[in-house]
């Protein structure tokens, strides 16, 4: 699986490539397309703190065939060793998620309920721990993932590098990669000092149809404000709690 997104959206259909890239693929691993990843993921790896806005869309396959297109979108800030903060949107509902570095809570601001529980370690750490209690993924955590430059190439059969192009602008390098069930593509800006993924495309070859998804990372910044007590949920007097699963702790609090 691609390691960049949230992975229940890894869904995408065929990619579009130039006729003699594609051929000329054959399954090899271009190491110029393995460096341009390596590079961006890394740089992410090694930011003490940076932000940005995302939007996804995502298809499903229906019954009888019909393509339904589902969007999401939101921003998240990440100042390592401190915590996180991330508000997102999904449909007409609203979700708000703060990690302070010692509790973690969950707020949906429209219906006015919260969750929180304790968790003392890393990100890593967490983002484990949340799947494993809860059976849910926190948005965009792969970006936010020490592990990115571990992980990013995992499963990979091929890759191509087809050149560079603009994107809103941006000058963008695009690659494109094989695994053995799921096929995809991203650019990453040509800025040799700041490599950040600008758009991610996927597609799932083994589901009927090939669903698509498409990951627009925009609006980066590198020096977010560092304020600690962003992390933190603070409920107002209408806000109801709710019982989420214990977390658990590590029994080190994380050094990043």
């Amino acid at each position: 699986m691609a390691r960049w997104i949230t992975p229940i959206l890894l869904s995408l259909a065929v990619f579009a490539v130039p006729a003699n890239a594609a051929e000329d693929q054959n399954d090899a691993i271009d190491p110029q397309a393995v460096e341009i990843v390596m590079n961006s993921a890394k740089f992410l790896a090694s930011q003490p703190a940076f932000s940005l806005g995302w939007f996804i869309s995502y298809d499903e396959i229906a019954d009888g065939g019909a393509t339904i297109t589902y969007v999401r979108s939101g921003t998240t800030s990440m100042v390592r060793g401190k915590g996180f903060v991330s508000h997102t949107e999904r449909d007409d509902t609203l979700r708000d998620y703060y990690w302070n570095g010692s509790v973690f809570t969950v707020v949906s601001p429209n219906e006015e309920f919260y969750s929180s529980a304790e968790f003392s370690g890393d990100y890593d750490a967490l983002v484990d721990a949340v799947r494993e209690k809860t059976g849910s993924v926190l948005p965009m955590w792969s970006i936010f993932s020490k592990n990115l430059p571990d992980d990013v190439m995992t499963g990979v059969t091929g890759a191509a590098y087809l050149g560079t192009t603009l994107l809103a602008g941006q000058s963008a390098d695009h690659v494109i990669f094989t695994q053995d069930d799921e096929d995809w593509q991203i650019w990453i800006s040509t800025d040799e000092d700041a490599p950040l993924p600008l758009m991610l495309v996927g597609t799932e070859k083994n589901k009927d149809g090939s669903p698509q998804y498409r990951v627009f990372m925009t609006d980066w910044n590198l020096e977010p404000d560092t304020d600690p007590a962003q992390f933190t949920y603070e409920p107002d007097e209408n806000a109801v709690k709710l019982a989420l699963p214990s977390l658990g702790a590590m029994t080190k609090p994380s050094e990043e």
